[in-house]
Parts: structure tokens; C-alpha cells; sequence
């Protein structure tokens, strides 16, 4: 019985392939030479075309490249664009458009498309869609052209392009370039000059396979069947090379597909190479799932489940990825709330039964989190109303540390408050209580930070002026009024600045002469959001009229406060300021809808050298302890100015040493 399948199917396929010389033969004498096959050009090659506006030129004959024009000698064709996917054409060159449109650029061709004199031809920008003719993303698509050739001849070529998630992505190349040497002749999309000779599967015209959605060309003709015994039999088996990016699972399926198809992964594409993964039946198609290694080579293999039926072609073969937790394209958390889509069908369950939580995160998505300030935050899925279970981790690796878990919070959402540290990221694990339920997607993820410092973000500022503008300044502080820290007042429009002085003594902090009803304070101690700024001085109005005992509505502070009294005079800055100490200063208006503008000058003792950060009079190790021990900081050491102790800061020291 199994000698008269293997010879009724070859009796079949026999039948097929002499119809089909037969249909040939009839049509032989109505075919043109635009029908005609020559001498085929074909390459294969690895092309990125940036999305900028210059993009790629390319001269089809002797296959250079460039960013220009000018360095490609007699270019043909130019796909580019930072927002599309243009095409820009040489005089006598063009885009094929898809059959049937008279306007537009160029289509996506099905292989086997004619390319040839009864075509029209455009350039500009593709359409991205579904639509017969449409580019697709995550996919490979067909284009044909014309050019003129050194011989001064029209000549027709087609090429395959790979379209990642974006048409203006990082992810597009051309890896197929093929044309007719002669003139006026034209050629089918897919031809690669091979004829009708045997197929080799080890050839490197073959295809190749990427992940995402991949239309693969299908060749069905003196190809032959691959027999992986209990992996079944691949009818007219087409290999496509597959290259993993990454080490992790990767799904290949052609459920989708409407014909009986069959797929297999080898370790190779000679005779011999051994079966690394079978496909299963789904639907009419065939899945399986590949455990791939960065950078290995594999070949699936794609063929007809019916030794009766051939495969249509071009045909869609899908590859996906599975999740992976330390994957870059995985959703960060940003502070407040965050609606991210979740991975719930390659993601892998997360087991902290042994790490103190006492349960499994089912399909655990996991989320980069890098805290600004150091203090406590707070991570929920409460807004969601979903059935959560959460952790926070140290890692997104197996073995990562747990920081925190949480499976019942809010309802049956999660919450978790952790102690983070500035810069220090983590990850947050999120996924479900049941290994059969499935979680809303895109979800809510709120994350609350700490409250940050009030003058956080204070302006480094000089010895001597600054300019001071706090038209756009909206925040309001309270600072102490009075020594005794029995009264306060309110600083409206506050501008914040940071002075670390270079000599120990006594200064003067002044807004004289600034537009406006001013208020001025400095301390020793950043205020929490919502608190006091504890001051070791503050003014309210000092400044006097020249030659007068009348007071304007700017502020003075020194050791008397200009010699003011009063309601108004606050209290004075009644000690030294030390040198390699980093002080704050608040400046800002008396009614919130005052602007203020002017100059803030801070006057005192010549300032020494500023690397003497513990103003001793000698640059030396105090000095490069101070500085080391705020690296990365701002205020103290930061002797550039630019914000943070750094290289430069370092150099100045060790240049001023001794």
C-alpha cells in the first residue's frame, strides 16, 4: 500500500509538471520580449537605508553605494526619508507601480510580477497598508525598476526589501538586487537568473527568514521533498536561512496560511543536517518553536503537506520571539501613570515562593524603573482593577534579588513601597494571580516618587552678579522670619541658587536695585516639599535710597542687614560662611503676581583658589576628599560650574595642587 501512495504521488506530480510544459508550449509563440529571459544580474546583498534625507544611492550595475550623490557615479535609484520611505530617481529610471495604478510610487510586488516596458512608472513616497500593492511593516516587500544602463539602454530589475516596525525605522535594508543585462528586456520579481535547474538549498540566492511577518517566495518546480521520518515529509522543500539575534525561543507558524503546509528547522542545508524542531498542525499550516542560540545559523525548511499541491507564492510565514526580561524593547515606567501592553503568551511564570512572597507571578512583564532622588516609592496597579500580583526586583536576569511583593492590595490590584536609590534602576515584574487568566491590556501602572527637595533644581551661582528673572517662577516657600523661629513669611515666585564659597568670612547677599517688592533668605539645609526653610538670614526690605533713610522694597543681607530695624528687616546673617560649604539662597517676590528682574551680588572676602575646597590655604588631600567624596554631585567640588563634580573638577584640583 505505501509503494502505491509513493507511486500514485509520483504519477501526479509527473502529470503536473508535463500540463504545465504543455501550457508553455502553446503560449511560446505569443511571448514578447518583454516576457523573454536574458542574462540575469543577481546579488545578494545587505543594504541599510537611513532614514534621513539623504538615505542611499545606489548604482544597480556596479553595485556602489552612498550617503550622496556625489560619490555614487552615475547612481540609479534613491530610497530615503526621515518621516516615509521615498523614492528619488535618476533622469530615465522609475519605480514600478503596482498592476493596475497609474499613479503613485512604487508597490509591493508579488514575486512572479512582470517588470517590463508595459509597466508605469513613478517615484515618491510608498503606502503603508493592507491593501493589495501596500508596503508592510516587519515584513519583506518587492520592488521592481527601470534604469539606463553605461549602454545607454533601458534596463528592468527587481529588489526585496525588509521593512521593520517602522517605515522610517533603523531596520530597513535591501537584500536582493537583481536586473536584465539586456536592454529592453524585461524580468519577473524573484528571478534570480537560476533557469530551471536544480534547486540547491545551500545556495545564497535562497531567501532568508527574519522576525516578523515574512511573504517568503516559494519555489514549487525541480525542487525536491525532504523525508524527516516521524516529522512527517516536506513536499517541494524550500530552505530559508535564519540567523538569531538574540538567545531565546522563537515561535515560526504559518497557521495563517490557506494551503496545507508543513515546516521544519535543521542544523544545516546540506544532505544530512540534523532536525532541530518539527512543526505541528494548526490549522491548515504548521507551527513550532525554535530554542535559538545569538548568532546561530538555522534553516527552516517550508513545504506542502500534499505531494498533489504546490504552495502559492509568495507565501506568509510568521516569527515571533518569545518574551524576554532584559529585553531593551520591553516598556519602561516613567513617574505617574503609565498604560504599557503586556505579554501574556511567550511571557515565563516568576517563582518567589522561596524568596519570602510565597507565590508565582503568572506571564511576568517586566518594566525598567530608574529612580531620579533617592527615597521611597510606591508602584501599583491599583487604577486597573485587575487581578495583579507584582514584585520589584534588583535585576530583570533569573536570580535577580526582591525588593518588595505584593499579590492583594487594593481589591485584588497590587501595591508595593520600596526604598530606592537616585540612578539605581530596578525592574518591576508584573503579571497575574492564575496561570489561566488573562490580564487587561494596555494596563494602568502608577508610580509614586518621593517628594523631592524644594530647591532640587538651585542654580549654581557665582561670587559677585547674577542674573536673577523669576517672570516664569510659579512655586511659593515658607521660610523662618525671625532668629528666635517663632514667625515666618512667604516667599512668593521663588528662584533658587546654590553658592559654595572659596573663603571663609563674612558676605553680603544682595537684590539692590531689582525691579520689584523682594524677599531674600539663605540657609545651610534644603526644606522637604511642604516644610520651612530653616534660614540663618532673611530680608524682607533693606535697600536704601541713596542719600536717604527711606527703605526701597529690595532686600539686603549681612551681618546688620544694611542696618535695618523693623517689621520688615528680618534678621541678619550674624556668622562666617565657610569656605568648601555649599549654602542655599532663596530670592523671590512679596505678592505673587510681581515679577522680578535684576541682579543678585554676593560680596565678601577675595575669593581664594577655588580647588582649596576646605579653604586651609593649601590645595591637597582634604581638598581631593572633599571633591571625591561628591562625585557626580553638584555644589561642592563643582568648580566648572557646569552642575556636577566630574572629570574636570578633578583636573583643576590636581592642577592647583600644592
Amino acid at each position: 500500500m505505501a509503494d502505491f501512495r509513493s507511486n500514485s504521488a509520483l504519477a501526479g506530480r509527473l502529470t503536473r509538471h508535463f500540463a504545465a510544459c504543455a501550457t508553455v508550449a502553446v503560449a511560446a509563440p505569443f511571448i514578447g520580449a518583454d516576457d523573454a529571459s536574458a542574462a540575469v544580474q543577481y546579488t545578494a546583498v545587505n543594504w541599510v537605508v537611513p532614514a534621513n534625507i539623504d538615505g542611499l544611492y545606489i548604482n544597480v550595475e556596479t553595485l556602489t553605494t552612498g550617503s550622496a550623490a556625489s560619490v555614487v557615479a552615475g547612481w540609479d535609484i534613491n530610497p530615503y526619508s526621515a518621516t516615509s520611505l521615498t523614492w528619488f530617481n535618476a533622469t530615465g529610471t522609475g519605480m514600478l507601480r503596482y498592476p493596475g495604478a497609474t499613479t503613485g510610487s512604487a508597490g509591493n510586488l508579488a514575486p512572479g510580477t512582470l517588470v517590463g516596458a508595459t509597466g508605469s512608472y513613478g517615484s515618491g513616497a510608498v503606502v503603508v497598508g493592507a491593501a493589495a500593492g501596500n508596503w508592510l511593516l516587519n515584513s519583506s516587500n518587492y520592488f521592481g525598476f527601470r534604469f539606463v544602463a553605461a549602454d545607454g539602454l533601458t534596463h528592468y530589475g527587481w529588489g526585496r526589501f525588509e521593512i521593520g516596525t517602522a517605515i522610517n525605522g533603523a531596520d530597513r535594508r535591501i537584500t536582493e538586487i537583481a536586473w536584465e543585462t539586456v536592454g529592453g528586456v524585461g524580468i519577473t520579481v524573484g528571478d534570480t537568473g537560476a533557469g530551471s535547474g536544480p534547486y540547491d538549498p545551500c545556495a545564497p540566492t535562497n531567501p532568508s527568514v527574519n522576525s516578523g511577518s515574512n511573504n517568503l517566495f516559494v519555489r514549487s518546480t525541480d525542487i525536491a521533498d525532504l523525508d524527516l521520518g516521524a516529522c512527517g515529509v516536506l513536499y517541494n522543500a524550500n530552505y530559508y536561512k535564519f540567523t538569531a539575534p538574540e538567545t531565546r525561543n522563537y515561535d515560526f507558524s504559518t497557521c495563517a496560511g490557506t494551503s496545507a503546509s508543513v515546516l521544519a528547522v535543521l542544523d544545516g542545508c546540506a544532505a544530512g543536517s540534523g532536525v532541530v524542531a518539527c512543526g505541528t498542525v494548526c490549522g491548515s499550516g504548521s507551527s513550532l518553536t525554535l530554542s535559538a542560540t545569538a548568532g546561530g545559523v538555522y534553516y527552516l525548511v517550508l513545504g506542502s503537506a500534499d505531494p498533489l499541491v504546490d504552495l502559492p507564492t509568495p507565501y506568509g510565514v510568521s516569527v515571533t520571539p518569545w518574551y524576554a526580561p532584559c529585553d531593551a524593547t520591553n516598556p519602561t515606567l516613567g513617574n505617574a501613570t503609565s498604560n504599557v501592553a503586556l505579554n501574556q503568551t511567550t511571557a515565563e511564570d516568576l517563582t518567589l515562593g522561596t524568596k519570602g512572597c510565597g507565590f508565582v507571578v503568572y506571564n511576568a512583564n517586566y518594566f525598567k524603573y530608574t529612580p531620579t532622588a533617592t527615597g521611597s516609592y510606591t508602584f501599583n496597579t491599583c487604577s486597573s482593577a485587575a487581578d495583579t500580583r507584582m514584585a520589584v526586583l534588583d535585576g530583570c536576569a533569573a536570580g535577580s534579588g526582591v525588593l518588595g511583593c505584593n499579590d492583594d492590595f487594593c481589591g485584588t490590584s497590587s501595591s508595593i513601597t520600596v526604598d530606592l536609590i537616585a540612578t539605581v534602576p530596578v525592574y518591576v515584574a508584573i503579571g497575574s494571580a492564575s496561570p489561566k487568566s488573562t490580564l487587561p491590556s494596555p494596563i494602568a501602572v502608577t508610580v509614586v516618587p518621593p517628594p523631592l527637595p524644594a530647591c532640587v533644581a538651585a542654580a549654581p551661582a557665582v561670587f559677585g552678579d547674577n542674573a536673577f528673572d523669576n517672570t516664569a517662577a510659579t512655586t511659593a516657600q515658607t521660610v523662618k522670619s525671625n532668629a528666635a523661629g517663632t514667625t515666618t513669611a512667604t516667599v512668593q515666585k521663588t528662584m533658587w541658587f546654590s553658592f559654595t564659597p572659596a573663603t571663609t568670612g563674612a558676605y553680603s547677599i544682595s537684590l539692590c536695585g531689582a525691579t520689584g517688592d523682594t524677599m531674600l533668605a539663605i540657609g545651610e539645609q534644603c526644606p522637604g516639599v511642604g516644610s520651612r526653610f530653616e534660614a540663618i538670614a532673611f530680608n524682607d526690605d533693606s535697600c536704601l535710597v541713596a542719600g536717604s533713610t527711606t527703605s526701597l522694597l529690595a532686600s539686603f543681607i549681612d551681618a546688620t542687614n544694611g542696618g535695618a530695624t523693623g517689621t520688615f528687616a528680618g534678621f541678619p546673617l550674624a556668622q562666617d560662611l565657610v569656605a568648601g560649604t555649599e549654602y542655599f539662597i532663596l530670592a523671590g517676590s512679596f505678592a505673587g503676581t510681581v515679577n522680578i528682574t535684576g541682579i543678585l551680588n554676593i560680596n565678601g572676602p577675595a575669593q581664594g583658589n577655588p580647588a582649596d575646597l576646605n579653604g586651609d590655604g593649601v590645595v591637597g588631600a582634604p581638598d581631593l576628599a572633599i571633591l571625591l567624596g561628591n562625585w557626580g554631585g553638584s555644589g561642592v567640588g563643582d568648580l566648572d560650574g557646569d552642575g556636577i563634580v566630574g572629570a574636570p573638577d578633578l583636573a583643576a584640583v590636581l592642577g592647583s595642587w600644592g
